[in-house]
């Protein structure tokens, strides 16, 4: 087996190769699966991936070629395999750029997990999910849980060197409701960055509400006509296309839809929207220090008060368009409204609670999608209801937004726990 300073030392000696980077990823991972609240197995797990990246400068372009180094790949094969790396990258052309230079760091997210044992934070872990169902005839069908270490490092020929180290959970869940001859479940998945065991049971409790009222709900009557209520999952997935409109690459490509000065709200009603990427948040398990390339990541606001501001983007295609690289971010951050939960609901409402897809297409200005769950307030009861859908235009929808002053932490995504929308079509 081939150990990294051996394959650092075969893909220097190829002559061919104008540049080169290796990407290795080490995790370690204590994991739990229940049945019920049973466990069923316990287990450790080590892995280790390796990528390697040869660039060849040619004819005025550069061209790369990447390959997966296997624990058993011997040395005459790698050397195969650059030298077969090298001859497909001579046949591309793209623009030069410049890698990432003469860095190194040794990085450890801050985070409650790293000063854990991990079978403790297991144990505490599905404790907490265990603990949130107080609700009869419901259950928790299947758990698992996997605490996991990771160790990324990404080494190039110009003399980068950098290692971060993170601690994150990751949670699968499914809450089912048992009724007279059926039952229902739901999915859930969590990644978490820290042992937020209030806001897992908060979560999990929430979810076996969601379930129980899945099972009761029906089809409403008559079309419904009132604001949508869009929670933390669909936000994430919202913003995250908003956002990637003003990526690097894309305006490289001219595939982007705006561009620095034009508006996202061209007429505001409600709250302006401010959006900033970061590189990482407190109890995101997205956070990182550096990207795949080596860049390492710099905040930067793109949205502010309803208008983008700037870019961001990885050290290549910064390049190509003249900026400052920001690295590959993985978080947003929107900021929080003025206006509490409790009175974004207080008036009549639609709350999706869960979606078979949001449906977000900046291009063709639309927003939507298919209700699985959703709750409908009529200003006295609240009632769940399926089997309807909501389109509209996503221009018009955003202008009319009132962002709650709760925020929420899911995945990437900080910011307003809930936000209102007006003027969609539901059906």
């Amino acid at each position: 087996m081939l150990n990294l300073q051996e394959i650092l030392e075969i893909a220097a000696a190829n002559e061919t190769a104008s540049e080169f980077k290796i990407t290795e990823v080490k995790k370690e991972s204590y994991e739990l699966f229940f049945v019920h609240d049973k466990v069923e197995t316990v287990r450790k797990a080590d892995s280790v991936e390796r990528m390697l990246t040869v660039y060849v400068n040619h004819d005025g372009a550069k061209g790369m070629n990447s390959f997966s180094v296997y624990p058993n790949t011997e040395r005459d094969e790698l050397e195969r395999k650059i030298d077969d790396a090298t001859r497909k990258a001579a046949l591309i052309f793209d623009e030069p750029y410049v890698l990432p230079n003469d860095e190194t760091c040794n990085v450890l997210l801050d985070s409650q997990l790293a000063h854990t044992d991990p079978k403790d934070a297991a144990a505490l872990i599905a404790d907490t999910v265990f603990a949130a169902n107080t609700h009869e005839n419901c259950d928790i069908n299947a758990l698992e849980i996997f605490v996991v270490k990771t160790v990324f490092r990404v080494i190039n020929s110009r003399g980068v060197d950098k290692t971060q180290t993170k601690f994150t959970v990751h949670v699968e869940a499914i809450p089912t409701a048992n009724g007279e001859g059926e039952s229902v479940e739901l999915f859930e998945s969590y990644d978490l960055a820290d042992l937020d065991l209030d806001w897992l049971k908060s979560e999990l409790a929430n979810r076996l509400d969601d379930v129980k009222a899945r099972l009761e709900a029906k089809k409403p009557a008559p079309s419904l006509n009132c604001p949508i209520v869009l929670n933390a999952y669909e936000l994430s997935k919202l913003f995250e296309e908003i956002a990637a409109d003003m990526d690097y690459a894309r305006a490289y490509m001219h595939v982007n839809l705006h561009s620095v000065g034009d508006a996202l709200q061209s007429d505001p009603q409600g709250d302006k929207i401010c959006l900033t990427m970061r590189g990482s948040m407190k109890g995101s398990a997205k956070s990182n220090t550096f990207d795949a390339d080596g860049t390492n990541l710099v905040d930067r606001e793109i949205i502010h008060d309803g208008m983008y501001v700037a870019g961001f983007g990885t050290s290549r295609f910064a390049g190509y368009l003249g900026k400052t690289p920001t690295g590959a971010l993985g978080c947003i951050e929107v900021r929080t409204g003025t206006t509490p939960t409790e009175q974004l609901l207080a008036e009549k409402h639609l709350e999706l609670v869960y979606l078979s897809g949001l449906q977000v297409e900046p291009l063709t200005d639309y927003i939507g999608g298919e209700i699985r769950l959703a709750y409908y307030f009529d200003g006295e009861k609240r009632t769940p209801v399926t089997g309807i859908a909501f389109s509209g235009k996503l221009s018009e929808a955003l202008n009319t937004a009132t962002l709650s002053a709760e925020r929420t932490v899911l995945g990437g995504y900080a910011g307003p726990a809930k936000v209102k929308l007006s003027g969609l079509n539901i059906f």
